[in-house]
């Protein structure tokens, strides 16, 4: 369990300490915003893709040696990108470890459904996720002090120890899985999923910065949709299908799929809201941000455990709505914030978020594929896994691009109200004009003050739409509690 803990751990820390050494390795390598975020593109395009391919590899070649052919490939591309003397070569190895990182963690939980018996699951999940939970704990701040102290190279040098010591165990402490010599391989339900998850990544991702009514991002989410009609039209009529769509009339598999979804947001999505709040609005560094989120992120870890205990034993439903409206407790207050709000205020509203993940997130695996027979159960964590990924990735988009708009619009508002004529605007422009005074400069007192006024307006109007964002949080927990209230563990089939 040691091993599988720690394949989970690195495969979340490397996609936060990455993103974190952005800046760095952009200036390192002598490149542009619009290239570098191809390192960060490929590699998630390069793990949506091969997430479906796991229990296909794992009946073929045994799960146990697809989890060391994941770890083999994550950690020399780790290597060979920190070694990396252009974008080019970077890009590539980011696809490769892409591959080694989407072989992982879905693998892993397949290796925990073998030594866990369906009575302990909740456990064991809670067990497997705190590797991801610890990753996202230490990765924000690991990244900043590498970034800040170090080289960009470090932190991809940073997956060696953990990673190195998850194969080990592997190779020489795990039993060889058993393996299904004549399993054929769905080329088209492979063509058709991945072009679809391909071209739906790739148009979340571009969409802010083109425009989401540019001619190439509505191309690719018209060719998500053609070619996810054509995966759900072919994949009932081949006998070894890349995704079982049979497993869908399991209600708590169907509804398990819808909470994945959220899971992914709520975990990716809030640190990412969190994070820029504390650093455009309080002009904290990434260091400042993650040491007041640390404390939230710790007790997610000591939670998780306790949580999967808890749901062999009691209601997970009772869990799982109580996690949900501590989540949207946290995003309700959050969408009244303003700069009066200290940080030990926020530190102790992130909380809402550990504990809305710790207690919802753990039981939803278990849960999901009590429905199922052992073989369907366990092919069918990859697509769970999958919807994990999914959710994160769309959530940030989403949430940059919500930022965005209601940035605009809230400015156009306040805007409306500042007319030159009206008595608060000219005191407000005379206190203005005798700051500018004392603070001196080329321009004009009274051109100053309006400037010193449409840069109040601006912040103004972004601290009104990270309000606006919260409340993506506050509807989508406050939906998924709604829907748990129905995900009850179902009798083991006969």
């Amino acid at each position: 369990m040691t091993s599988i803990v720690l394949g989970g751990y690195i495969s979340v820390l490397n996609n936060h300490v990455i993103n974190v050494v952005i800046p760095k390795m952009m200036s390192g390598l002598g490149t542009d915003v619009v290239t570098i975020r191809w390192v960060v593109t490929t590699y998630m395009l390069a793990n949506a893709v091969v997430i479906p391919l796991v229990g296909w590899l794992a009946r073929r070649l045994g799960a146990r040696e697809v989890y060391i052919l994941g770890l083999l490939l994550f950690t020399s591309s780790a290597v060979v990108c920190g070694m990396a003397g252009s974008v080019a070569v970077l890009v590539v190895f980011r696809a490769l470890q892409g591959i080694g990182g989407g072989l992982i963690m879905p693998v892993t939980m397949l290796l925990m459904l073998d030594l866990y018996p369906p009575e302990k699951r909740g456990l064991g999940t809670a067990i497997w996720g705190m590797g991801a939970s610890c990753g996202s704990l230490t990765g924000i701040p690991l990244g900043g002090f590498l970034a800040e102290h170090l080289s960009w190279r470090a932190a991809f040098y940073a997956n060696l120890p953990p990673g190195l010591v998850a194969l080990l165990i592997a190779v020489f402490v795990m039993h060889p899985s058993p393996r299904e010599r004549h399993v054929p391989f769905d080329w088209w339900g492979f063509l058709t999923l991945g072009t679809a998850l391909v071209a739906l990544l790739l148009a979340v991702s571009n969409g802010q910065r083109q425009g989401w009514d540019a001619s190439p991002i509505v191309a690719l989410f018209l060719l998500c949709g053609a070619a996810f009609v054509a995966f759900l039209l072919i994949e009932p009529r081949v006998a070894t299908p890349l995704v079982d769509l049979g497993t869908f009339r399991s209600p708590q598999y169907a509804m398990a799929i819808v909470l994945s979804l959220i899971a992914g947001a709520m975990f990716s999505g809030g640190p990412f809201l969190v994070s820029l709040f504390l650093q455009r609005l309080y002009d904290f560094s990434v260091q400042q941000a993650a040491l007041i989120m640390f404390p939230s992120s710790a007790f997610l870890v000591l939670c998780t455990p306790v949580a999967g205990w808890l749901s062999d034993r009691l209601d997970a439903r009772l869990l799982m709505v109580v996690g949900y409206l501590s989540y949207a407790t946290f995003a309700a207050i959050m969408t009244f914030a303003d700069l009066r709000f200290s940080a030990l205020a926020i530190l102790i509203l992130y909380f809402g978020r550990g504990i809305g993940l710790g207690l919802s997130y753990p039981v939803i695996y278990p849960i999901g594929i009590s429905g199922l027979p052992a073989a369907r159960g366990k092919a069918a964590t990859t697509l769970l896994n999958l919807c994990i990924t999914l959710g994160g990735a769309l959530s940030v988009s989403i949430l940059g691009a919500l930022l965005e708009q209601r940035q605009l619009i809230r400015q156009a508002l306040l805007a409306e109200t500042q007319h030159l004529a009206a008595l608060g605007t000219q005191r407000a422009l005379a206190a203005l004009q005798a700051l500018a005074v004392q603070l001196g400069g080329a321009l004009p007192p009274a051109l100053h003050a309006r400037v010193l006024l449409a840069r109040l307006i601006d912040r103004e109007a972004l601290l009104l739409a990270f309000n606006d964002c919260f409340g993506f949080f506050v509807v989508i927990c406050l939906g998924a509690a709604g829907l748990s209230l129905f995900f009850r563990r179902a009798r083991p089939p006969a």
